[in-house]
């Protein structure tokens, strides 16, 4: 292209990059696309209660019985059927002030009051779902799908005043910050980072994945198919493709500011012998800044689920943290553990667990943090529904701000404006 700038020469990022994206909506379903069986648990006044026959030992065995029903679940959008998370809400009013952009069924303005307004102008009408936004400067950008689409029908939008304006553009991901917003298209041959609101694109050859766009620079992930060969991680000037700093092995989770999130030790699934260890590095000197040994067989759960989320200080990063064992309670459609949201303290290497949400298997939350850096904010999925969930260190459980309309095939994701 001849106004695309070319860098790199990495070998294509893998699949979960699309599914992170939300674009393969199949693949969306084949992780949350259960048999139509239960119902949603218990509300606001008590804690939710589960069948807990499956909690015990068979006899003379140290091997946990088998659960004993089904993962509860409800009716979703395009005709399929998801699993629920279980959620015991905290007895208190979250007190939080401001304003999110929700996606889903349109796209829509809710205060943290509880408010929730009708769908903003330009995004097209049911049988469309908005799977992702990001803020870039001076506008938000969304896209939205169908059921069962391809990369080919995503719908690029960028959103001010209110309204949605499409752009002649598509899109495979959406990256955003205070700095530059970019549209990322996977092809063949390159990843190509294109501007929304206009300019000049960036093209990588081959396997590199953009992770996030940074006050310090563009960090870039390369992923080598040699046996062995760890990741890569750099930092990456958006305008030259110069390499500012090479950041050495590891995965890298997600960065913004100038702190990077990366994965160094034990962190495969299905977890291997040892303790996961998860490294703050700073982007300005590409010194670690703290490590966290996470408990024994639990893993951060990305790739297949939104990167990690950053508060505006840059001092907290909250993501999913897979548990060590099934749930013994149910049994679920998709292989492996729950999962629940985690906070790590990124300068001390501290981590909080988010007490009353679990998350089935293979299905996620959508993850923001407010304003003021204090209150995590959450959205579930529940088929026919949506919740919007806050919570801070102290807290027993979430607290519910409000519901959102449906129906819905996973959380809607969520934007602090």
């Amino acid at each position: 292209m001849s106004d695309t700038v070319e860098f790199g020469g990495w070998p294509r990022p893998p699949r979960w990059v699309w599914v992170v994206a939300g674009v393969a909506v199949v693949a969306v379903l084949a992780g949350v696309v259960v048999a139509r069986t239960g119902t949603r648990h218990a509300a606001v006044s008590s804690p939710s209660r589960s069948p807990r026959a499956a909690a015990s030992l068979v006899p003379r065995s140290r091997t946990p019985a088998e659960p004993a029903a089904r993962w509860p679940s409800a009716a979703a959008a395009c005709g399929s059927t998801v699993e629920l998370p279980q959620i015991h809400l905290a007895r208190q009013h979250a007190d939080i002030h401001g304003r999110v952009l929700v996606g889903g069924t349109g796209l829509r303005q809710v205060a943290l009051g509880g408010a929730v307004s009708g769908p903003l102008r330009g995004l097209p009408g049911p049988g469309w779902l908005v799977t992702s936004v990001v803020a870039g400067p001076g506008a938000a950008y969304a896209f939205d799908v169908p059921c069962f689409s391809s990369s080919a029908h995503v719908r690029v939008y960028r959103i001010v005043a209110g309204a949605a304006h499409r752009l002649p553009i598509t899109a495979d991901a959406l990256l955003g910050s205070p700095h530059h917003a970019w549209a990322v298209t996977y092809r063949a041959q390159h990843t190509v980072l294109t501007p929304p609101a206009g300019g000049r694109a960036v093209s990588f050859k081959s396997n590199i994945s953009a992770v996030a766009d940074t006050a310090a620079g563009l960090v870039l992930a390369a992923y080598h198919d040699s046996a062995g060969r760890p990741d890569t991680v750099e930092l990456v000037d958006p305008k030259t493709g110069a390499v500012l700093r090479r950041l050495g092995g590891g995965s890298a989770m997600g960065a913004a500011g100038h702190v990077l999130l990366v994965s160094r030790h034990a962190c495969a699934w299905p977890p291997a012998y040892g303790t996961c260890t998860l490294e703050s590095i700073d982007l300005t000197t590409g010194r670690p800044i703290a490590t966290a040994e996470l408990p024994a067989g639990r893993i951060p759960v990305w790739g297949d689920v939104p990167s990690p989320v950053f508060n505006p200080g840059g001092t907290l990063a909250a993501f999913q943290l897979a548990r060590a064992r099934p749930d013994s309670r149910f049994a679920a459609a998709a292989p492996g553990p729950p999962s629940d949201v985690a906070v790590l303290h990124l300068r001390t290497g501290r981590l909080d667990i988010v007490p009353g949400l679990e998350l089935p298997p293979r299905t996620w939350a959508g993850l923001a943090f407010d304003a003021t850096g204090s209150w995590l904010l959450a959205t579930v999925g529940e088929g026919h529904r949506g919740e919007l969930l806050a919570w801070r260190q102290g807290m027993p459980g979430p607290a519910l701000v409000t519901r959102l309309p449906g129906p819905l095939l996973g959380p809607p994701p969520l934007l602090p404006g």
